[in-house]
C-alpha cells in the first residue's frame, strides 16, 4: 500500500469518517425497515435557498429501533464485513498517484438508537474531528388525534399533532401498520408515522417505502466509534450548531499533513451561512445568547 494511502487510513478515525466501530450490544433482529426522505431548510429566513434532502432508514424490531441515514448504514456494514473494500472506496489514487478523498457517508451523520438501553434513547454524531454522544430518558409526545384522513403509500393515514421540544409537529400515521414508531424521535401513535413535519416545514419526514424482508438479515444493535465523549443533550446541541458555523473541512487536515495536495488558494474566512438554522429540538439555550457570552 502506498505510504500516503497508509497514513490516510491511519488518519480516518481522527477525521471522524471511520465506520461504526464497536458493537456494544445486539438487541433484536429487524422486523420492518422503513425508508424516509428527510427534508430540512438550512436558511429558515430564506426558505428554499439552502435545502438538504437525505434518504433515511428506520429499522424496527423487538421494541427497539435504529434511525440513521441509509448510506451510513451501508458504509457501516461495509466497514465491518469488508474493511479493505471500505478503505479502497474511501480514497483512490488520481492519475499522478496522489490519494483523493472520496467520502461515502451522508452529510446527515447522526445516529439515533431508540429504547437502547431500555427506556432511553442514545444519540451520537461526529462534529468535525470529534465524536459525542448523549443518553436521555424517552419523553413520549402528547399527541392530539384529529379526524382528517389522507392516503400515503396506499395506506389510509390519520392526523395527529403535538408540541415537542420547541416545535409543533403534524404527523400522519397508518393504523393499519400496528407499529407505534416513526421517524426521528417521533412515535407513540396507534400506527406507523408515514409523514411528519413541523408547522414551519423546516423539517419534513416523508415515507418512501418499506420492507418486511429483513428478519435474519438486518439486526438492531447499539454501537459506538472509539474515542467518543459523553456530554449532556443541551451541550451536544450547542456543539453541533457551532460546528455548522465553523465550516470545518476534514480535507484541510490531510493537506496540512502533506497527504493530499490542493491548488486551492487561501481564502477569506467563510461567511456564516447557517445563522438562521436550528435543529428538530430548539429547547436549548438559544445560539444567539451563546454568542454573547
Amino acid at each position: 500500500m502506498d505510504r500516503r494511502v497508509l497514513l490516510f487510513a491511519i488518519l480516518l478515525p481522527l477525521l471522524g469518517i471511520s465506520g461504526q466501530g464497536q458493537i456494544i450490544k445486539d438487541y433484536s433482529d429487524a422486523e420492518l425497515e422503513v425508508y424516509y426522505n428527510k427534508h430540512l431548510e438550512k436558511d429558515t429566513a430564506q426558505m428554499g435557498t439552502q435545502v438538504q434532502d437525505t434518504k433515511m432508514s428506520l429499522r424496527i424490531g423487538g421494541g427497539y429501533a435504529l434511525f440513521a441515514a441509509t448510506r451510513n448504514m451501508w458504509v457501516d456494514s461495509l466497514d465491518v464485513y469488508n474493511h479493505e473494500k471500505y478503505l479502497e472506496l474511501y480514497f483512490k489514487l488520481n492519475p499522478i498517484g496522489e490519494p483523493v478523498w472520496t467520502p461515502l457517508a451522508s452529510f446527515e451523520d447522526e445516529y439515533l438508537f431508540k429504547n437502547m438501553p431500555d427506556g432511553k434513547n442514545t444519540v451520537y454524531q461526529g462534529f468535525g474531528f470529534n465524536r459525542y454522544t448523549y443518553e436521555e430518558d424517552i419523553e413520549p409526545q402528547k399527541w392530539i388525534l384529529g379526524d382528517n384522513v389522507r392516503s400515503i403509500l396506499g395506506y389510509e393515514c390519520r392526523l395527529a399533532e403535538c408540541d415537542y421540544r420547541g416545535r409543533h409537529w403534524i404527523a400522519w400515521y397508518a393504523p393499519e401498520i400496528a407499529v407505534s414508531e416513526g421517524p426521528w424521535k417521533l412515535g407513540g401513535l396507534p400506527g406507523l408515522i408515514l409523514e411528519a413535519y413541523d408547522t414551519k416545514r423546516q423539517y419534513v419526514f416523508t415515507a418512501l417505502g418499506m420492507t418486511t424482508d429483513v428478519p435474519g438479515k438486518v439486526g438492531i444493535h447499539i454501537f459506538t466509534p472509539l474515542d467518543i465523549s459523553t456530554i449532556p443533550r443541551e451541550e451536544y446541541l450547542r456543539f453541533q450548531w457551532r460546528r455548522m458555523n465553523s465550516h470545518e473541512d476534514p480535507a484541510e487536515k490531510l493537506r496540512a499533513a502533506g497527504i493530499i495536495k490542493s491548488k486551492k488558494k487561501q481564502e477569506e474566512p467563510v461567511k456564516m451561512i447557517y445563522q438562521h438554522y436550528d435543529f428538530e429540538e430548539t429547547d436549548y439555550p438559544h445560539v444567539m445568547d451563546l454568542e454573547k457570552k
